[in-house]
């Protein structure tokens, strides 16, 4: 049984540890959940003003990410309509020549068919709307035949498309032609073989301004070239520098990846000087006094959104470019303008865009330029720990393309590997635990000598540990030193491409996802994660199992006899599987494999029954201080000082008798 000041002390550091968790639970909440929306309110900026115009009110928007946006003018959104009923876009592939406008002041006139081009190609699949020579829908086209496509652009149900939001519009500054064209119906042509659209727009005595969008074969990315031709009989200059750009191609109002159940806000990335700045869109919050968020970098390389699995990046291919973001969480706009222009009469200019929209997938990004594939990080504040988990997805990839072409497999592997290479420190651990359980004797002497105080018994153990050889703590660091690889793996798992879709065995088809045995009838809330139990996961369930069985089985001290903490110790993995019992299934696999290696380990220690000895160590003794010995050296002259005038004081006789004394 232990004694009562071991146990508070146990009991202590079980207190800490429950403290611990419910904290990482609660900055884990914090950080990948999915804020509120803000309420919206009247912005001062323009482009945030017309962001929020054509967004739906905070009480009836979609959740982020949603598929389906509605009409400014309805009070709650309608449902999304499916991709295959919709008719099929105009195809234009045969076209010889530009379709015959209609009238730009009433674009509604004409039929929706009739304002949708469709470019085809081995990756991407776009459909563009002419009203302002926008994109309408872009498949992303996935799997071995197309179909695993996803669809980038959030769909307008019931919306003109005049009055929708799309990508890849132009915008203006406003005291020209803002975002004008965006709703005007524009003139069409077609080449080389349907995989680049020409479009074009003129107004009398303005200007013309032309779109070219080409798309690639080795990439998901197109090219997209503006032309503006001055036709005023005086010069025009467009923008103001970094106050407004000349024009911009921008994103909005938002990516529709179908992964906003992984917790990844989406993000805004800006890349300028070699570095990236990440600027979560969960934290475009309108500011106090009803002023539209909004923020400008100059001199941008290129600028993208990022979500859990997907993202779209802009880069200008020339000098100067702005980048900037304005708009809500759910709502915004995301532009790369082209900086300052001044033209003569009848004079044009071109400015190139390049545009990503693909996966995070480190080959894919790769294909589009040569610094794309730094939006896929893992870890934004520690650069060693992003690193670290590339390596382990590298070598995840590795095993997936040299071994065994299943994910599920791969981790599996990639588990031993781990355990194997920490297995020297996980040894360590166990032998330590083993030197504590041979000094608990000790232990008990001490504590019988010293009684009650308490000071006495940290200095006789201290000592104890110092002189037998034992660190109090290298139970604990080797754990320690594992938990950088247990972190880079979890962000690794949680949020790589390569396993969205990945099927393992069974039921397992997706180890993106929960694994996800049984649905529900009901929801069980779970505290603090925002999110509950509608299914029954199985792989949670047996890992938290597992560790419970690992415990029991792991050397300690001592003998926990106390019925709190037997209960405490059955409680932490319950409580872990909660937390991690709507994670990825790839996570889950991974906790369960390493848990029964653990165990598996711990019994061949076990079998093999290790000897560790108790070296006898001399005690540590510390040079004294300076002024320490000085007042030694003190006391011992005034010692002899004191002697010799003792000496003195004695009369003849006694010092003759002193000296007879001292003969032997």
């Amino acid at each position: 049984m232990l004694d009562d000041d071991r146990d508070r002390s146990l009991q202590h550091k079980q207190l800490i540890s429950v403290v611990l968790v419910t904290v990482l639970v609660v900055a884990w909440s914090f950080f990948f959940l999915p804020g509120p929306t803000p309420p919206p309110s009247a912005p001062s900026d323009p482009v945030a003003r017309e962001s929020l115009a054509t967004a739906p009110d905070a009480s009836d928007s979609a959740p982020q990410e949603s598929n389906t946006l509605s009409s400014p003018e309805r009070s709650a959104p309608s449902n999304p309509s499916d991709p295959t009923d919709q008719a099929e876009p105009t195809d234009l592939s045969e076209a010889s020549a530009p379709i015959a406008p209609g009238d730009q002041t009433d674009p509604a006139a004409d039929d929706a068919e009739d304002n949708e081009v469709r470019l085809r190609g081995a990756q991407l699949d776009l459909v563009f709307t002419r009203i302002g020579a926008r994109l309408k829908r872009a498949n992303v086209i996935l799997g071995d035949n197309g179909d695993d496509s996803v669809q980038l652009v959030p769909r307008w149900s019931n919306t003109p498309d005049e009055e929708a939001v799309y990508p890849l519009g132009l915008r203006f500054p406003d005291d020209f032609l803002g975002d004008e064209l965006d709703r005007q119906r524009w003139d069409v042509t077609l080449d080389e073989g349907a995989s680049v659209a020409v479009f074009s727009i003129t107004l009398p005595g303005t200007a013309t301004v032309k779109k070219v969008f080409r798309l690639h074969s080795d990439a998901p990315m197109l090219d997209v070239e503006v032309e503006y031709v001055n036709l005023e009989a005086a010069p025009r200059t467009l923008g103001r520098d970094m106050a407004e750009p000349a024009f911009s191609l921008n994103w909005g109002p938002n990516v529709s990846s179908e992964d906003a159940n992984k917790g990844i806000p989406q993000e805004v990335i800006w890349r300028r000087d070699a570095q990236n700045e990440h600027h979560p869109t969960s934290k475009l919050k309108l500011p106090p006094g009803g002023v539209g968020y909004s923020e400008r970098r100059s001199g941008v390389d290129w600028a993208a959104v990022k979500s859990a699995y997907f993202v779209v990046a802009i880069k200008p291919e020339f000098e100067g470019a702005i980048g900037w973001v304005a708009g809500m969480p759910l709502h915004f706009r995301l532009g790369v303008g082209a900086p300052r222009m001044e033209l003569a009469p009848g004079e044009a200019q071109q400015r190139l865009f390049r545009v990503y929209l693909g996966p995070t997938q480190k080959a894919s990004l790769r294909k589009a330029w040569a610094d794309l594939d730094s939006v896929m990080q893992f870890f934004t504040m520690f650069a060693f720990m992003d690193t670290f988990a590339k390596l382990l997805l590298g070598i995840l990839n590795w095993f997936y393309h040299n071994l065994i072409p299943n994910y599920g497999l791969a981790i599996i592997f990639l588990t031993v590997l781990v355990r194997v290479v920490v297995f020297p420190l996980t040894l360590s651990s166990m032998k330590n635990m083993k030197r504590m359980q041979k000094l608990a004797p000790e232990m008990e002497r001490i504590k019988a000598e010293v009684g009650d105080n308490q000071q006495e018994l940290q200095k006789r153990m201290m000592e104890m540990y110092r002189e037998r050889g034992v660190s109090p703590l290298g139970g604990c660091f080797p754990l320690l030193l594992q938990m950088p690889v247990f972190f880079a793996l979890y962000r690794m798992l949680w949020s790589a491409f390569e396993l969205r879709r990945a099927p393992f065995i069974l039921w397992i088809n997706d180890l993106s996802e929960p694994d996800r045995l049984l649905e529900l009838p009901f929801t069980i809330p779970i505290p603090f994660t925002g999110s509950g139990i509608d299914s029954l996961n199985l792989l949670p369930i047996l890992m938290g199992v597992a560790m419970v069985a690992s415990m029991k089985l792991t050397p300690t001290s001592g003998p926990i006899q106390n019925p709190q903490q037997k209960m405490m110790m059955t409680l932490m993995p319950v409580l872990f599987s909660v937390i991690c019992y709507n994670m990825a299934s790839g996570l889950n696999l991974y906790i369960l494999v390493s848990t029964l290696l653990g165990i598996a380990q711990n019994y061949a220690v076990h079998l093999a029954d290790i000897d560790v000895e108790l070296k006898k160590k001399k005690p540590i003794t510390r040079p004294r201080h300076f002024y320490s010995a000085a007042q030694a050296r003190k006391r011992e002259i005034a010692k002899e000082i004191r002697k010799e005038k003792k000496l003195k004081r004695l009369s003849p006789e006694a010092r003759q008798k002193r000296d007879q004394d001292r003969k032997p």
